[in-house]
């Protein structure tokens, strides 16, 4: 899994962290189990087990406010397991250690979605190596069960999965057509539609902003893969729909907002349709040719049972 870094200012913070958390974890399914144990082979082939897949050193500090007020937030989880996180909440935390978004994480006090720490985890040598070795589902999983252990010793967090009936959106091709372009073939892989001939362009998605303008640049994107990155910005359950296979390159223009909004755009949240940009739901529809329904639907949900601040060190 590559290194993933978000830096968020004032109110667009939410919006983009929610988007680095999905990023963070999508290529791995809910860690509720405990995944195999790390084994490495000797010179002869013989298999030999290195340490327990947990942190050996780790500092978490409430983050220092700024001089300015702003507010800044870092995550970054890269290959050798080494965690380095700077104002992150700790629903972020739980959101990266369970592959889940925020609007999964129900219960805990206030102080979980507000409070804001910077965190330095290391794992063992032994371990850094092994994790660096190993494919991105699999070191995916370990450093899962990593973060949830350093959660649970740290935090005393504690918490049960379950399935919660919530309002959801299907996305589904709007009347006058799908208006995307598919991925153009590289030489060596003529068939766009099959995702798996692009290991290093699949799923590509760089988010940028500027005032209250937002722009998703994807490259090589299925329409899964879509859903869940407009999961991120609506904080809900996006379900595909579509029926489309294949993969596609975009880039979509829209003005965000915390706040819940219907799909049509009206009702009593129609002012997060800012005057000065585009709601996601008008951009999803007039630039990709998709649209975003309202439903009801089952949604796997964590609910935090107990939690306790950390102490400093």
């Amino acid at each position: 899994m590559t290194d993933h870094i978000a830096s968020l200012t004032n109110r667009c913070s939410r919006t983009l962290l929610t988007a680095a958390c999905l990023f963070v974890v999508a290529s791995a399914a809910l860690a509720a189990q405990t995944p195999p144990l790390i084994s490495t082979p000797d010179s002869k082939g013989t298999v030999s087990p290195v340490p327990s897949a947990v942190f050996e050193a780790a500092s978490i500090k409430p983050q220092a406010p700024s001089s300015d007020g702003s507010i800044r937030t870092m995550v970054r989880y890269p290959t050798n397991g080494r965690l380095t996180a700077a104002g992150a909440t700790l629903k972020t935390l739980i959101c990266v250690a369970y592959g889940i978004s925020d609007f999964q994480v129900l219960g805990g006090s206030d102080w979980i979605d507000n409070d804001r720490y910077d965190v330095e985890a290391t794992p063992g040598p032994a371990l850094e190596e092994q994790l660096q070795k190993m494919k991105s589902d699999d070191s995916t999983a370990i450093k899962h069960q990593m973060l949830q252990a350093l959660l649970a010793d740290r935090f005393k967090l504690t918490l049960h999965h379950d399935t919660k009936q919530l309002p959801i959106y299907a996305l589904v091709v709007a009347k006058g057509g799908l208006k995307l372009h598919e991925s153009k073939p590289d030489d060596a892989n003529p068939d766009p539609a099959n995702e798996s001939l692009h290991p290093t362009r699949k799923g590509m998605v760089r988010m940028s902003f500027q005032s209250t303008a937002f722009e998703m640049t994807a490259t090589g994107m299925s329409m899964d893969g879509l859903a869940r990155q407009l999961a991120s910005q609506l904080h809900s359950t996006v379900q595909n729909e579509t029926g489309i296979k294949g993969i596609y390159d975009f880039t979509l223009h829209f003005t965000p907002d915390d706040a819940p909004m219907d799909a049509t755009g009206g009702g009593a949240n129609a002012s997060l349709a800012d005057n000065s940009g585009t709601s996601i739901f008008a951009a999803v529809q007039d630039q990709l040719g998709l649209k975003l329904e309202s439903k009801k639907g089952p949604v796997d949900v964590v609910v935090v049972d107990h939690v306790d601040k950390p102490s400093d060190n």
